[in-house]
């Protein structure tokens, strides 16, 4: 008596195994059927747990079947049984299968995306990596399919973290393509063409596999036309029309293969339905028939085979048709996709128009605020004013001079990074010298507002990194001078954090927090936009604004992204994380944190070759307030002679004059003089001269206008190698 629940709770789940199997099959009828066989045992036992999967099935059964309606309603039924035995693992399941048929429909879509939420959440709880993937997996496909890419990438990030060499190789497809869409609409095309192309090889390979089924191949091609539309894109964004038409034409034909194969699964489903069909048939007149002869039996046999010859005729009729039908849709899709083309060709040329527009009228707006006021103090200054006044006005002058100068910068920046221009480069540095070296530099900066920058570096870190320090100046130069700028008598903090300290490399999270006046909810996500600053009525031109702008996209750079917290009155926090290496101190790094050279005398003769009269007298005065004796050459030609004829200690060489340029004069120099440090004054812009400069024989660059300081330390810094030599 005792055994006998056991031994129904075996025949249950055996049941249950069956459905399953058949439902691989697409036998979807008997695993119906099967399924309701193994409903009534459950519901005599009260076998909430297995009522609950056994509803799962009959609902997936509806859901392949395309009756939305029942499948939700047994999805529900499954839910309930699922709690009432608290069968998590089932429950997780069920929210994931529920979001499936929720968010097909645009009533239900929100419900959906919160059944994806939850699943998620339950397969956290489980620590179920498997199904803590797939949510994540929906609800980037999701928010990408709604064109909403921040959201999207909110729930890839964790996805590509669980992710590992052991996951199916679906879940890499997905991955990787939904990836390669993310990173091609935030414009990061080659990061975007890696994930593309890794989508693209596992799909490849998955199509081959002779253990997936046809639906899975089906699943797969599907995959594959996804990631081959993307590379289209991906190079019609580029401008390389050829190129996206091929993979264009790769995924037409890849459609094409994922509908053969659901055909053929639609075909299947047909025969068997067929087969089920016959064999009730034969069963039924196997009772009738008993005493029947072997001639009629015969005649029964052949008039099978005969139905299945017309069967068969009438497939190969319908495919034929099929495949015509396809052909003609395939035309009319690529008519229709060229026109999108061209639509699209002419709406990106539309928005290049305005865009143009919008940047020639906010740069001539932020370039005539700074010139009318150097305009204006210089005719001020000329009228000889009190001389109570002239420290004011100069102070205003060197003001409006240091902002244009800032403005051409940041546009040159920020055009630089948006072509693709700028490379991250490996260099040995200071991590605690350099931002104790940009809170100095803005020591006027902070003493204007009367605040107090705190520093703060974690301990387990080895101060010496190795990595890009000049891309994380301007990071943090744009961060903690905004700090400044929008904090009066308060606090600024300026943390590192370290995440994680791996073999050779360190995981850190820099922190720029302040007590100022915050950003409004609002405005949070368009600080980050170009020109956000200049767009606030309610402030006098302070900055270019461009700062955030070109801290976002070099953040980027380092494939991370920057968060902000803040809150109106009460200040705001910017954070963000990168990996530097591990590196050995060098001991050039001294050198050129600018530390006091004793050479012996600073009363060094130096030959300043400009054509700028103007140039001239700046660079002459400000060598001269340091003690130096200077002489002057008017061109490249004029050096070569004054060099041969008297002896200098050091040559500051502009690059572009008349007669002989800098660089023609310098090879010419080095025919006779090896030894003399020569440094390009230019300004020209330093990545486009200085390869150049170092090629023809120069020792250094100095871009103008130029910090007095950094002047200095690179003039003592070139005198001394030949000095101590």
């Amino acid at each position: 008596m005792h055994a006998q629940p056991s031994l129904i709770s075996d025949s249950i789940q055996s049941y249950i195994q069956r459905a399953e199997k058949l439902q691989e099959e697409y036998k979807y009828e008997e695993s119906l059927e099967i399924a309701k066989a193994a409903l009534q045992n459950a519901q005599f036992n009260n076998d909430d747990k297995s009522l609950g999967y056994i509803y799962n099935i009959i609902a997936k059964n509806y859901e392949i079947s395309e009756d939305d309606t029942k499948a939700r309603s047994n999805y529900r039924r499954a839910m309930t049984h699922a709690r009432s035995s608290k069968s998590k693992v089932l429950e997780t399941d069920l929210y994931n299968n529920l979001a499936r048929v929720y968010t097909k429909h645009n009533l239900t879509r929100s419900k959906g995306v919160g059944y994806y939420k939850k699943s998620y959440e339950f397969a956290v709880e489980l620590n179920d990596t498997a199904r803590m993937i797939r949510p994540l997996l929906n609800l980037g496909e999701y928010y990408i399919s709604r064109n909403d890419f921040d959201s999207a990438y909110e729930y890839l990030a964790p996805a590509r973290e669980l992710i590992h060499e052991n996951s199916s190789n679906l879940d890499k497809t997905k991955l990787n393509g939904l990836l390669g869409r993310y990173f091609l609409n935030v414009r990061r095309y080659e990061v975007a063409e890696e994930y593309i192309d890794r989508a693209i090889s596992y799909s490849l390979g998955e199509t081959k596999n002779k253990n997936n089924n046809d639906e899975l191949i089906s699943t797969y091609y599907e995959e594959l036309a996804s990631a081959y539309e993307t590379k289209s894109e991906l190079y019609k964004k580029q401008q390389d029309y050829q190129n996206a038409y091929n993979y264009q034409k790769k995924q037409f034909q890849n459609i094409l293969r994922a509908k053969d194969f659901k055909k053929l699964i639609e075909l299947q489903r047909a025969n068997i339905k067929y087969e089920v069909d016959q064999y009730e048939e034969k069963i039924k007149k196997a009772e009738t028939e008993k005493k029947e002869s072997v001639a009629e039996v015969t005649k029964w046999k052949i008039s099978i085979i005969l139905g299945i010859i017309l069967i068969l005729i009438s497939m190969a009729f319908l495919i034929s048709a099929y495949n015509n039908n396809i052909q003609k849709k395939k035309l009319n899709s690529v008519l229709i996709e060229k026109n999108k083309e061209l639509i699209s060709a002419k709406e990106t040329a539309e928005q290049v128009s305005t865009l143009k527009s919008q940047f020639i009228s906010t740069v001539s707006h932020e370039l005539r605020t700074p010139l009318y006021g150097v305009i204006g103090l210089t005719s001020l200054l000329m009228e000889d004013p009190d001389k109570k006044k002239k420290t004011e006005y100069l102070e205003s002058l060197k003001f409006s001079g240091d902002y244009l100068l800032a403005l051409i910068n940041d546009v040159l920046q920020l055009s630089k990074i948006e072509t693709n221009e700028v490379k991250l480069e490996k260099v040995s540095f200071d991590i605690r010298s350099l931002i104790e070296g940009i809170v100095n530099s803005l020591h006027t900066k902070q003493k204007s507002n009367d605040n107090t920058v705190h520093i703060d570096i974690d301990k387990n870190i080895n101060t010496t990194l190795l990595g890009d320090s000049v891309r994380l100046s301007q990071i943090l130069i744009n961060l903690i001078g905004n700090a400044l700028k929008f904090t009066k008598n308060g606090n600024i903090w300026v943390s590192v954090k370290c995440l994680q300290n791996n073999e050779d490399s360190y995981d850190l999270r820099f922190i720029v927090k302040d007590d100022g006046i915050g950003i409004p909810k609002n405005k949070q996500q368009t600080i980050f936009d170009n020109f956000a600053q200049v767009k606030n009525e309610n402030q006098e031109y302070e900055g270019t604004g461009l700062g955030l702008a070109i801290v976002k996209k070099l953040i980027q750079l380092h494939n991370s992204e920057i968060k902000i917290k803040s809150q109106e009155g009460k200040g705001s926090e910017f954070y963000f994380d990168l990996t530097y290496e591990k590196a050995v101190k060098e001991e050039e790094i001294s050198l050129q944190s600018g530390e006091n050279l004793s050479i012996g005398t600073s009363n060094f003769y130096v030959l300043i070759v400009d054509d700028n009269k103007i140039n001239q007298i700046v660079t002459q005065n400000i060598l001269k307030k340091k003690g130096y004796t200077c002489n002057i050459a008017s061109n490249g030609m004029a050096a070569i002679e004054m060099l041969k004829k008297e002896k200098f200690d050091l040559v500051l060489m502009d690059i572009n004059m008349p007669e002989m340029n800098g660089l023609e004069a310098t090879k010419v120099i080095r025919t006779f003089n090896t030894h003399i440090p020569i440094i390009a004054l230019t300004a020209v812009e330093e990545g486009e001269i200085r390869n150049q400069a170092l090629s023809v024989g120069m020792n250094d660059v100095i871009i103008k206008p130029y910090d007095t300081q950094q002047f200095f330390q690179t003039i003592m810094r070139n005198i001394s190698k030949v000095k101590m030599a």
